[in-house]
């Protein structure tokens, strides 16, 4: 009631009480406390709340869950984190289309704070979909109408609208880049030219540099991803991701001690992801160095057992 009536300070106290003292479905309570933190606009105590309430569970009441995981997914967006964003986002989608059997389509892509939510993902804009400036609003609408098709699966509908993207916005920022996201599995090589575009477009983008590094790891042509890997790291020393793609490109190119030296670094930076413990065994049974390769391995089995089970809430 409180909550509905806008008296968030004291919502705010009431749910802190709440998870406090409740012992069985606490996940509710975390996701309105979320809620709250949000409209007091303390983003980073609403998502840290949101995220426990989903791992806890969310509950059964559809149009809860759909408010929780859309301001999930925006907080995401605005912390830098868009590829979450978009997991908790095409969720919502997917939701919303199940809701409306009828016409699951025109569901999504009439609901247009879904749209401008899932375009600033998409275009790694970080920013809530409030703050969206006059002369960007047209770009993230049709930025979170092609982003909508890929979560509906539609993925005719979906590349010829990024196609159009692109042509119509050939100087703006993150098209490329979402454009190359979306070629990578069916056409690796117009992936690759798109990833470069945007690269001229933002010279200092990370991401781009990051897919580029991690394609020509999949081909095994490890000197010419190096560089992009070894760039996205300058960029941005924080970015675990490329110190696993520079660390793996390294291997590949049979430099233990410089692959170590990377994963390491990406283990430190993310001690919660699965990815990096993953490839740090690797590096590690390469140096023969058996017994702490074997516990990266437990450890990278143990994250993702959570993961997966995180993933199915």
């Amino acid at each position: 009631m409180l909550f509905d009536s806008n008296q968030f300070i004291k919502a705010r106290d009431a749910f802190v009480h709440f998870v406090s003292v409740e012992e069985q479905q606490p996940g509710p309570g975390f996701g309105m406390l979320g809620l709250t933190e949000f409209e007091l606009k303390d983003y980073r105590k609403a998502l840290d709340a949101i995220e426990r309430g989903r791992k806890l569970g969310l509950g059964d009441n559809p149009e809860f869950v759909n408010r929780v995981l859309y301001t999930d997914g925006t907080l995401n967006t605005f912390f830098a984190k868009p590829e979450i964003a978009l997991v908790r986002l095409t969720r919502v989608a997917n939701q919303l289309a199940l809701e409306h059997p009828e016409a699951p389509k025109d569901a999504v892509l009439g609901d247009t704070k879904l749209l401008d939510a899932l375009g600033l993902a998409a275009l790694r804009m970080q920013k809530l979909p409030t703050e969206i400036p006059n002369n960007r609003t047209a770009l993230v609408r049709q930025a979170g109408h092609a982003q909508a098709l890929v979560a509906l699966q539609d993925r005719v509908a979906a590349g010829q609208e990024l196609k159009e993207l692109v042509e119509q916005n050939p100087s703006a920022s993150g098209v490329h880049y979402m454009y190359g996201v979306y070629l990578l599995k069916e056409d690796p090589s117009a992936a690759i030219a798109e990833f470069r575009r945007e690269i001229e477009v933002s010279p200092q983008n990370v991401p781009a540099r990051v897919q580029l590094a991690l394609e020509f790891l999949r081909t095994s042509d490890y000197k010419q991803g190096l560089p992009y890997a070894q760039k996205a790291v300058a960029l941005a020393p924080d970015n675990f991701v490329a110190h696993v793609a520079c660390g793996r490109l390294w291997l590949g190119l049979a430099n233990t001690d410089r692959a170590l030296r990377e994963l390491r670094t990406a283990v430190r930076l993310s001690p919660g992801s699965p990815d990096a413990h993953f490839a740090l065994s690797r590096a590690l049974a390469e140096a023969g160095q058996n017994r702490e390769a074997a516990k990266e391995r437990a450890e990278f089995e143990r994250l993702k057992a959570v993961s997966d089970a995180n993933d199915r809430r």
